[in-house]
């Protein structure tokens, strides 16, 4: 019984982690395809792992960043779809 509790909060929180998580950045944040990878391949070059899992976080708060500040619309532009 033990292993199927932790056994389906497992699967739970994998399909969460996995699926969700990733539907709902893409879709909140509409970031271009593109510039996530490019994104993905610098902050993994500069932190490797961490960088790797840090990158679409960082790269929306840039785009964020960047719609709000006049001077760098035109780079949230080029970060979005």
């Amino acid at each position: 019984m033990v292993l199927f509790a932790s056994g389906g909060s497992l699967a739970i929180a994998a399909v969460v982690g996995i699926l969700v998580t990733t539907w709902m950045t893409g879709r909140i944040t509409r970031m271009n395809p593109a510039a996530i990878f490019i994104s993905l391949l610098f902050w993994s070059w500069l932190w490797g792992v961490w960088g790797a899992l840090l990158a679409v976080p960082i790269t929306g708060m840039i785009k964020v960043m960047c719609q709000h500040v006049e001077e760098f619309e035109p780079l949230a532009e080029m970060l979005s779809e």
